[in-house]
């Protein structure tokens, strides 16, 4: 067996064990230790998480806990100035 095929078979067993998916879903394989990452300009003041959709959109977390969709404007891939990063929790996400 390979050491590639081994550890993927370890890494469902410890996900399993703990209760977490290990993917989001057979169209796209998103670990549940994957972090998304994008840098934000503050519009939407606070949020609690985000990620990067399938759609190629940024889906972000509300502090009353909804999802919403960026229009495009206020979270980027790469930084530039006046923009933090920001780091969702890595979870299998649905968007």
């Amino acid at each position: 067996m390979s050491i590639k095929r081994l550890l993927s078979i370890l890494g469902l067993v410890f996900f399993a064990s703990i209760g977490a998916p290990a993917v989001a879903g057979a169209d796209d394989p998103i670990r549940a230790t994957d972090h998304y990452s994008a840098y934000y300009d503050g519009h939407f003041g606070q949020i609690l998480d985000g990620y990067w959709g399938r759609d190629g959109k940024f889906w972000y977390q509300d502090r009353n806990e909804q999802w919403h969709q960026d229009d495009g404007n206020h979270f980027q891939r790469d930084p530039a100035n006046g923009l933090k990063r920001v780091q969702g929790m890595g979870l299998p996400r649905m968007h």
